[in-house]
């Protein structure tokens, strides 16, 4: 098992408590040999695809106007990490509200305010919106980081960032990916962009530590971000069928090399 929506380091201690194998679950608790998603792993990676899809395009970081929709596992670190790297998270999201500020979001003042039970909007100094509206933000990046097909039909064509970063799992249709590729917007596709998550639980498998495990998770998706971006601009393609192309390569030649036993 492996952590997900709504499921995090409690959950896997359950599945290992109760096959009775620290080796049952990954995303664990650390007392127990784990490296816990809660470490940030996913968000870490997501934003380092953001900050690398960011130097492909010419954005200067320091610069960049980013919103993040979700401030949960995924988000929050997302935030947390691309604050460090220099950008400037004008708005954020979560189920109740948004909070946007020209002059950019504290993230240790939104992780406050959320201990304290409350909605990112209630950010003292920002303008509190809906949280649909994060989508029609004049921003640089946008970051869709909660669930499935928050960008459709009725949204799409609202949107003014030039680079979508994927966060979240299917955060819309591929066909709505196309339409945002005609109209030049780049998307990094969720498989590329927040695979940092599961990068993480691999290194737990193989018994890495902490350090080692962010420092795979950053290789891994800074090169696979850059090969992917590279080639949809050299081909003028849709990132996400570069994406796949690349991902079937690689799978295809791993198999040819593999030498079975049975």
């Amino acid at each position: 098992a492996g952590p997900d929506v709504n499921t995090g380091e409690r959950e896997m201690q359950w599945f290992v408590e109760a096959v009775g194998d620290r080796m049952a679950a990954t995303g664990k608790p650390k007392d127990l040999g784990g490296l816990p998603h809660e470490l940030g792993s996913t968000g870490f990676g997501v934003a380092h695809a953001a900050k690398v899809s960011a130097e492909i395009m010419g954005f200067d970081m320091k610069k960049t106007r980013v919103a993040v929709e979700g401030y949960g596992n995924v988000g929050s670190f997302v935030c947390k990490f691309l604050q460090e790297m220099g950008a400037r998270i004008v708005a954020v999201a979560d189920s109740k509200s948004c909070a946007y500020l020209e002059s950019g979001l504290e993230c240790d003042i939104l992780t406050k305010i959320k201990k304290e039970g409350k909605s990112v909007g209630d950010y003292a100094g920002a303008k509190k919106i809906s949280r649909e509206d994060i989508f029609s933000l004049p921003v640089d990046i946008l970051i869709p980081a909660t669930v499935t097909d928050v960008i459709h039909e009725n949204n799409h064509k609202k949107i003014q960032a030039k680079i979508i970063v994927e966060g979240a799992n299917i955060p819309m249709r591929e066909d709505i990916e196309q339409k945002l590729f005609e109209k030049g917007v780049v998307v990094v596709p969720d498989f590329v962009a927040n695979a940092g998550g599961v990068i993480s639980s691999y290194a737990e498998h193989m018994g890495m530590k902490e350090n080692e495990m962010f420092t795979m998770v950053e290789e891994k998706v800074v090169s696979s971000t850059k090969r992917v971006l590279e080639e949809s601009l050299r081909q003028k393609a849709n990132p996400r069928v570069v994406a796949i192309k690349i991902a079937r390569e690689r799978v295809e030649k791993k198999e040819a090399e593999r030498k079975y036993t049975f």
